[in-house]
């Protein structure tokens, strides 16, 4: 096949048997399935995990430097707080699909406490550049003044 505009198609990469792809515990406290990335599929623009957010976790307010985040919640419910002081909260179901723009700064959670979350994750960057923000009184920050 080939694109008159671009030359011929090189191929498609298939990757790991997604059901038996390795799980990795992410400095965030969630188990992470990597899908896509530059370390695994030589991907200069995309990056897509399947994640388990634990029960009653959270992860830290943070925002991306260099990427969008589309989300899609396999297992819900999880909740997305945003905004400078994470002050919009939004729940979100399973078949739910979220949209994360650059620099917004966000903190995804599981309010279960008797089973994992889940999601699918993509990015428009094989790696993403995190800014972890301290929003006092929210949780995994500091106090409350």
């Amino acid at each position: 096949m080939t694109d008159a505009a671009d030359g011929p198609l090189d191929g498609v990469i298939v990757m790991t048997n997604g059901q038996e792809a390795e799980w990795s515990n992410h400095r965030s406290g969630m188990d992470i399935q990597f899908g896509v990335s530059g370390d695994l599929s030589g991907s200069s623009e995309v990056f897509m995990t399947r994640q388990k957010i634990p029960p009653g976790m959270y992860s830290t307010p943070h925002w991306h430097v260099n990427c969008e985040t589309a989300i899609y919640i396999l297992q819900g419910p999880v909740v997305m707080a945003y905004g400078e002081q994470l002050e919009h909260v939004h729940e979100c179901e399973s078949g739910d699909f979220l949209y994360v723009p650059p620099r917004a700064i966000h903190q995804i959670s599981n309010p279960r406490e008797d089973r994992d979350a889940e999601v699918v994750l993509c990015r428009n960057a094989a790696e993403e550049i995190v800014a972890e923000v301290d929003i006092p009184g929210a949780p995994g920050c500091s106090a409350a003044e």
